[in-house]
């Protein structure tokens, strides 16, 4: 007995010195790193009453510009916020702008900090196709959505990373009360567009209490594909905000769930901007299906992260 149990032994040794070789033969596997919403820049105001964020914060928003003369001349039109290499989510009101116009007139510049210096972080591509919603009617709010398809796939840099994704049943009304942060380089205090990027955290606003703030104007403007955010402080999205993203953490990693779409205009407030009311913004996830029948595959890795994401 005592000599089978030896054996016994001497052959379970020669197995798992086996094993370990042939472990040590395979090559090593790498889990992943999150591959969306993640600063690579550790940090610390569309917006005013905001302020200016640090650099390297937001690496997903964009700025979209329009060209004249040839590309002499640059106009700065909205915000966007940067998917998958090769795609960039923002408002149909934005976008509308590039149907018909040459090659070339659309650009968006990445990793950028200030509308008045592109310093060496940042990246301008042409646009190559803008996709706007079918059903978006110019001049009203409903269906505000577009994609635009980049010339070329960017690379990601330490200031250049796409947001996280939402999944399509993932309700907005859970996030209601919860503070999300929005990004841009809308008009600040004097009317201007800010020079650098800025940033504020605002409430989701439930749909009744939206309501209750300015039925006549929210009840033709909200509905399962917007939602409405915002303080009535004056820190509010201004023009130049549109198209920019309201964006939640979770554990450090970001997801986009609103983009700018509209604030109320009949104020007397800053460019028209009535900073005292709450803005509406579209609703990602409602949208999910249509932004994954344009992008196809492009967005699969951003939205990997959609079972942790319900975990706020």
């Amino acid at each position: 007995m005592k000599y089978v149990t030896f054996g016994l032994l001497l052959l379970l040794a020669a197995f798992a010195s086996c094993q370990v070789l042939r472990r040590l033969d395979k090559p090593k596997r790498v889990e992943p790193a999150s591959s969306c919403g993640v600063r690579k820049i550790g940090t610390q105001p569309l917006i005013v009453g905001g302020r200016t964020a640090a650099v390297g914060a937001w690496p997903w928003h964009v700025a979209v510009y329009y060209t004249k003369n040839n590309g002499q001349k640059r106009d700065f039109r909205c915000g966007g916020t940067l998917i998958s290499p090769e795609y960039v989510l923002t408002t149909a009101s934005c976008a509308r702008y590039a149907t018909g116009k040459p090659a070339g007139s659309v650009r968006v510049v990445l990793g950028l900090h200030s509308l008045t210096e592109m310093s060496s972080n940042a990246r301008e591509i042409f646009v190559k196709e803008a996709f706007i919603h079918e059903e978006y009617v110019h001049g009203e709010n409903m269906y505000d959505v577009a994609v635009l398809q980049l010339n070329t796939a960017v690379n990601y840099t330490n200031y250049i990373q796409p947001a996280c994704l939402p999944g399509a049943d993932d309700k907005i009304e859970r996030f209601d009360n919860m503070l999300g942060t929005i990004v841009g380089w809308g008009n600040d205090e004097t009317g201007k567009l800010a020079d650098d990027l800025q940033s504020a955290r605002v409430p989701v606003i439930s749909f009744m209490d939206c309501l209750k703030s300015d039925r006549d104007f929210f009840s033709a403007n909200i509905y399962s594909g917007m939602y409405c955010a915002g303080l009535t402080n004056g820190t509010a999205p201004c023009f130049g905000d549109a198209g920019g993203g309201m964006f939640f953490a979770d554990r450090g990693v970001w997801t986009l769930r609103g983009i700018v779409s509209f604030t109320d205009r009949s104020g007397t407030a800053i460019g028209s901007c009535n900073t005292r009311q709450y803005f509406g913004l579209v609703n990602v996830a409602h949208f999910m299906p249509w932004i994954q029948g344009v992008t196809g595959q492009a967005t699969a890795a951003a939205t990997a992260r959609e079972d942790r994401s319900q975990q706020f």
